[in-house]
């Protein structure tokens, strides 16, 4: 680790569906003194997805420090301790963005490709309006998860998906519960929200804050019967 400490603001969420583990890492998003931290722990996790549920600055307040470089600025590559971060494409899809990025690690020259879908529509207050926008936010992290687990290293078989948002908590608990609760529905487990919640919350507090945010994940997944036409 390269903090004295090697403490970091993350959690490992661990939950099992459909006879599969489903592995998340949520963690508070970067200041600009913990990217280096940030970055260490996804290349320690093998980190292939980064998950980012908030603009870097809301209503005139810092979100989160943007720790990834622009595309097409001067400064297409940034640095943070041992690691080099390249952005080599970004595609907005409406409601979201997905950026690929190459991460190196300087002291042995290995390379990595991290993905990053970034949510971009949720509102400074409350929440989306629009379930279906973030259903096909949620569509494609799981088309880009199906790309990644058949390239991934085999050292590394079934990487955690990383989240955050600003504090790692509120929307970042919209993600993870939204995604398990679907994964449920698909393999015809019980649909026990309150229970699954509160698994949430023994592996890291005050998952999905507010009763906007546990209301919101109900029209997720009406959405989502809608939409498979499953009602």
């Amino acid at each position: 680790k390269e903090n004295n400490t090697g403490y970091i603001n993350a959690s490992h969420i661990k939950v099992c569906v459909g006879g599969m583990e489903w592995d998340y890492i949520a963690t508070q998003g970067p200041l600009q003194n913990t990217c280096q931290d940030f970055w260490q722990m996804v290349w320690e996790q093998g980190v292939a997805i980064i998950t980012m549920v908030t603009a870097e600055e809301e209503g005139g307040r810092e979100k989160s420090f943007r720790y990834w470089p622009r595309l097409g600025s001067r400064h297409n590559t940034v640095t943070y301790g041992r690691f080099k971060i390249t952005t080599r494409f970004r595609t907005d899809s409406g409601c979201y963005a997905t950026t690929g990025l190459k991460i190196k690690h300087l002291l042995t020259g290995q390379e990595r490709t991290v993905w990053h879908l970034q949510y971009t529509d949720w509102p400074e207050h409350g929440c989306p309006e629009d379930t279906k926008g973030f259903l096909s936010y949620l569509e494609e992290i799981q088309s880009v998860r199906r790309h990644t687990n058949s390239t991934v290293d085999p050292a590394i078989p079934n990487p955690p998906l990383l989240v955050h948002c600003s504090a790692g908590v509120g929307r970042t608990g919209v993600v993870i519960l939204s995604e398990i609760m679907i994964a449920c529905l698909e393999h015809n487990e019980a649909l026990d929200i309150p229970r699954m919640l509160e698994m949430l919350r023994q592996q890291r507090m005050m998952m999905v804050q507010t009763l906007s945010q546990y209301t919101f994940v109900y029209g997720v997944l009406i959405q989502f019967l809608k939409s498979s036409r499953l009602i």
